[in-house]
């Protein structure tokens, strides 16, 4: 029998070349790795009167041997090839016109990208990639642009589209909206009672295909009228305030939140603007004596301070 005594020099030199086999095969098949379609076309298109929509896509590359100059990117889309165009601004963009038969409301396609791989300045092979079969189906409908993007609580505002039904409605936020159908082509909605200062998205509600984003929506802060501007109650009488607002109250009413830094001085009933009404009045009863402040909000308001003594 013949004993090889272990080489530690021998063994790191072993375990030095796996690591470095290793790391080569990695960075081979990194470097291979297949382009890949990143699709930006949406599964539902608005329909428009020339029947030609925009496919678009997006090649992905991983490998630098890939030479750019020899890209070709086509659409198949119902057994015709169309050459698609590169981006000028952004190389991996890949678009083309396709004119959808008269009488179709849908299509099925899948994207192909040809390319040359080269190393060490020559040809060494030609690559074709193709991306899944894809879809993309006619919305007979559509939300043009809102009447305005801003505006205070209360206010209503007109939404332009197409193949609108008295069935739709419009959310803000995630609050649903006093929504008015005028025709296939406007609804009308009614900003609710929430804080100012916000953009909120704005969608249409309905229809097969569900939501629709329609674009953002800034409530703008409104001036809450109170009448009068201070009070002063005899302990035991009682006195009306009123609240004001420029516009009718939404279908939920507007709350108003009074607060008093005198609660035992002051007795006074839950405050709402219901719908409709652009006024509300309340009555306030004088209770201890004492002296300081009514603090009056509501969502979408400027808070309004309102002295108050009790005697």
């Amino acid at each position: 029998m013949i004993y090889i005594k272990d080489n530690p020099m021998m063994n790191t030199l072993s375990t030095l070349s796996k690591s470095i086999l290793l790391a080569a095969s990695l960075s081979f098949m990194t470097s291979c790795k297949q382009p890949s379609f990143i699709n930006l076309t949406s599964t539902n298109l608005s329909q428009n009167p020339s029947g030609i929509y925009t496919l678009q896509t997006e090649l992905e590359i991983q490998d630098r041997n890939v030479a750019q100059e020899s890209i070709e990117v086509f659409a198949i889309v119902g057994g015709d090839t169309i050459p698609m165009v590169k981006d000028p601004v952004n190389p991996s963009l890949w678009s083309c016109d396709y004119k959808l038969p008269q009488g179709f409301d849908e299509a099925t396609y899948y994207y192909s990208a040809k390319y040359s791989i080269n190393r060490g300045g020559r040809e060494l092979t030609r690559g074709e990639v193709k991306s899944e079969l894809l879809v993309f189906r006619l919305e007979n409908r559509y939300v043009g642009n809102l009447a305005s993007y801003r505006g205070p609580v209360g206010v209503e505002i007109a939404v332009q589209g197409r193949g609108l039904t008295k069935y739709d409605s419009i959310t803000l936020g995630e609050k649903k909206t006093t929504t008015r159908f005028l025709s296939e082509n406007e609804l009308r909605f009614t900003v609710p009672a929430l804080p100012s200062g916000i953009d909120y998205p704005v969608k249409l509600i309905g229809g097969p295909h569900g939501a629709l984003d329609i674009g953002n929506f800034r409530i703008d802060e409104s001036v809450l009228g109170v009448v009068p501007s201070s009070l002063e109650i005899k302990s035991g009488d009682s006195a009306t305030l009123l609240f004001k607002i420029d516009f009718e109250a939404p279908d939920a009413g507007l709350p108003i939140d009074v607060r008093t830094d005198i609660a035992q001085s002051v007795i006074m009933p839950v405050a709402i603007i219901t719908k409709g009404n652009k006024t509300v009045n309340i009555p306030i009863r004088g209770g201890e004596p004492g002296e300081g402040k009514l603090v009056v909000t509501a969502p979408g308001y400027q808070p309004v301070e309102v002295p108050i003594r009790v005697y």
